[in-house]
């Protein structure tokens, strides 16, 4: 069984290496030959794994099928919905999942075929939506699309396992109307069991916690929190995981154990207490919204029950095979899920440790030697863990939770016998019983509320946060020998290679530029700007992007896992153009994030309390060999925002790059006639292509090579605009828009000359990922 499903696995998971999926004729003859695979005896494991690929070919098409027609994207749409998740409630809006339903009062009259599921945000909402009502709105929908950068969330796949077609907004009017209340009983359970949890604890981060562990409600932990519990390694306490179900399951099989005998003395205590457990198991999983831990752990218990109650055994490694499997055919593009990769990884380590528990000391007879041996023997299973998910956290996360094995070791005690059955237990005891189910409640809180003091106090730590670059060639073969000790049996030689590896790892800085070289990385960044320019030893980031209404930004989303990723722990100089949102928005998340040794901009930036100069034209220096200095603003009078951008040239021997920000055409005739410019072989387009800037005179002086536009998809301003395209290609541009392009990565020599070394969106492009074509 084990075999089989590794071979499934295995040749689902080889279907992310296409581009684009293969057509019907490949995908015939495909099935044919795993048909013909498992027939033969010498061939069934080929078959298996081929059977994985078609599985998961069928089930990819399907989800490209299920996306938003293109011919309706942007257009205004009247839709009726019902809501299929708590919302979201952000500053100023909500967001949510939900699916299309026939309108109850409008039966009849057609409608736009939609997606199963949209993800609509609602700015400035006249109240919350509620999980399980149904809604008639206006909205306006697009195509799943993300960034594509190399680095970070892929947004993309996250919609595509999610089975999401379409994302897009609530139109503001009074056409939006609720048409029905929620009638289907599991949304009203699970919103009957929030309310409950939130009058009696309030609302406050542990009460979100609270949340999430008994209804799998996770709307109110927000992005710092999460960081904060993915910082100490608790993220796995924090939603309902197998751990939780585990307990619900234990907990329901000891007090049948325990009752029965009570009530009836010829019933089969032992087979009913099974069934109590494994009903309580599906129960939780199904009322906390079945993600993927949850339902592994659900599987694993009924896989457990069934032959227990039939006098039969089925080995623990046949059972995490078949709900893996089960886990894979009922929704195929979950194994793209870190939950998935995760929760199996961690199950797959506890059952091998569970084998060669032998090895392990036993301790002495008396009570204190046991308390010893069983925390020796908790500490050896949390170190093992740490390093048998060592390769996925760096591979997926980027960073080490180090201190995940301590901190566990305290937390989960308390989480085991005191969070979690009174939380569980205090939601049962409901009607006449409710004020004990409240004192449980509370009771439960409190434990909450001094796990996550010790969580904020380790992750308030500085040297608790831990991130790694993401390793490239023969740092992929060394990030996996972390993982010996949890594949290993104790003693077995070659086990301590695992901590030089894991040294490796954490010392482990990606290569680069040569000396006399530079790197210019254009990241895609929605309708903004945010470049890197990198040296041998040294980083400079020029602009860092918008924000959003939901209170993220490019910095926290985009920049700063970036960055991370290519081994940079430092920013030498930040140059912020000017104060516009769209190119400084995402400076505080910068700034938070990493040491910003020096930070120049065109305009003062009130929320950042980091000291901050003034760049002026004239000032420049020098970086391993590499030369850099403004040309802009000087001290002629300014006309608005956008023409007090810093205007940055770099230079590497002959070779010339412009970064202009959004100087528009008052400030180009300036610098051409002031004799200042000069051509270039790469310009960053002024103002993302608008017609306020590239002006015919400041395009012919600078004759560019490449010209890259860093504007948003299909942005609602039309830019970059048709005839400044034009107008740099006739000046013998190659021009490049980072929506088309994704992060756009030149590299440039005083030697070598321009060398263009990847467009994101081109070569890290899996089948799931949207298309777009032209700048």
């Amino acid at each position: 069984m084990l075999r089989l499903c590794l071979c499934v696995l295995a040749g689902a998971y080889a279907l992310s290496i296409f581009r684009d999926l293969p057509g019907d004729a490949a995908l015939v003859g495909t099935a044919l030959s795993t048909g013909l695979c498992l027939c033969l005896k010498k061939l069934r494991a080929a078959g298996f794994l081929l059977l994985g690929l078609v599985v998961m070919w069928i089930a990819s098409r399907a989800m490209l099928v299920d996306r938003l027609q293109p011919e309706l994207q942007g257009e205004p749409l009247a839709v009726t919905v019902q809501v299929a998740t708590f919302p979201e409630v952000l500053p100023g809006s909500v967001r949510f999942v939900a699916h299309p339903v026939d309108d109850p009062v409008q039966a009849g009259l057609s409608a736009p075929a939609l997606p199963g599921k949209i993800r609509l945000s609602w700015y400035e909402p006249p109240g919350v939506p509620r999980i399980g009502e149904i809604w008639r709105l206006q909205v306006r929908l697009k195509r799943p699309r993300g960034f594509a950068n190399g680095t970070g969330f892929d947004y993309e796949l996250w919609l595509a396992r999610q089975h999401i077609g379409a994302t897009g907004y609530v139109v503001a009017g009074a056409a939006n109307l609720k048409l029905d209340n929620v009638k289907d009983r599991r949304s009203l359970l699970r919103q009957r069991l929030v309310d409950r949890i939130v009058k009696v604890t309030g609302d406050n981060d542990a009460s979100a916690v609270l949340l999430a562990i008994t209804v799998g409600a996770r709307h109110l932990i927000g992005k710092e929190q999460w960081e904060r519990y993915a910082i100490s390694g608790t993220s796995h306490l924090m939603a309902i995981s197998g751990l939780h179900i585990g307990l619900a399951a234990g907990g329901a099989w000891l007090l049948c154990r325990l009752l029965c005998p009570f009530f009836s003395r010829s019933v089969n205590v032992r087979d009913l207490a099974a069934l109590t457990a494994v009903t309580a198991a599906c129960a939780y999983a199904e009322i906390s919204g079945l993600a993927i831990p949850a339902r592994r752990a659900a599987l694993m218990a009924l896989l457990v029950a069934i032959p227990f109650i039939l006098r039969r055994q089925l080995s623990p490694d046949k059972v995490l095979a078949a709900s893996c499997i089960a886990i894979f055919a009922s929704d195929p593009m979950a194994i793209h899920a870190p939950g998935f990769k995760l929760s199996f990884g961690a199950v797959a380590i506890l059952l091998w440790i569970a084998q060669q528990r032998s090895s392990y000391a036993t301790g002495g007879p008396s009570p204190a030697s046991r308390v010893l041996s069983a925390a020796r023997s908790l500490s050896t299973l949390q170190v093992t863990l740490l390093l048998g998910l060592f390769p996925m956290t760096v591979l997926v996360f980027g960073r080490i939770s180090w201190l995940a094995p301590l901190v566990n070791l305290l937390v989960l005690p308390l989480f085991n016998m005191v969070t979690v059955p009174a939380a569980l237990l205090g939601l049962l005891l409901d009607g006449p019983l409710a004020i004990a189910g409240d004192s449980l409640l509370r009771v439960s809180w409190h434990s909450v509320r001094l796990t996550l003091f010790l969580v904020d106090t380790v992750s308030a730590w500085p040297p608790a946060r831990v991130y790694t670059a993401t390793p490239r060639g023969i740092m992929v073969f060394v990030v996996m020998l972390a993982a010996l000790p949890a594949l290993l049996p104790p003693g077995f030689p070659g086990r301590k290679v695992a901590w030089i590896a894991a040294m490796a790892i954490l010392l482990y800085r990606p290569p680069t530029p040569p000396a006399g070289c530079v790197d210019l990385v254009a990241l895609e960044v929605g309708q903004g700007l945010s470049a890197v320019l990198r040296t041998r030893t040294r980083t400079l980031v020029y602009d860092t992007g918008p924000s959003f209404r939901g209170g993220s930004d490019i910095g926290q989303l985009v920049l700063v896992p970036w960055l991370r990723s290519a081994g940079v722990r430092q920013v030498d100089l930040l140059v912020v153009s000017h104060s516009d949102d769209d190119h400084a928005g995402g400076t505080r998340s910068l700034v938070n994030a990493l040491e910003v040794k020096e930070i120049l901009g065109g305009e003062r930036l009130p929320s950042i309390s980091q000291s901050q100069l003034a760049c002026r034209s004239g000032q420049a220096w020098l970086w391993d060999g590499i030369r850099f200095g403004f040309m802009h603003p000087g001290v002629y009078p300014l006309q608005g925002n956008n023409n007090a951008s810093c205007v940055l040239e770099i230079a590497a021997g002959p070779h010339r790059i412009l970064l202009t920000g959004d100087i528009e055409s008052p400030i180009e005739n300036h610098l051409v006639r002031s004799a200042a410019l000069s051509p270039v072989d790469i310009v960053v387009v002024p103002h993302h292509g608008s017609r306020t800037s590239s002006g015919r005179a400041f395009v012919e002086a600078l004759r560019p090579s490449v010209a890259i536009v860093s504007a948003g998809h299909d942005n609602r301003w039309g830019f970059p605009k048709d005839d400044v395209v034009a107008r740099w290609q006739e000046a013998g541009a190659r021009v490049m828009n980072t929506a088309a392009s994704g992060a756009i990565h030149y590299r440039v020599c005083a030697e070598g000359g321009v060398q263009l070394k990847s467009e994101q969106r081109s070569r890290g492009r899996r089948y799931w990922h949207d298309t777009v074509t032209g700048p």
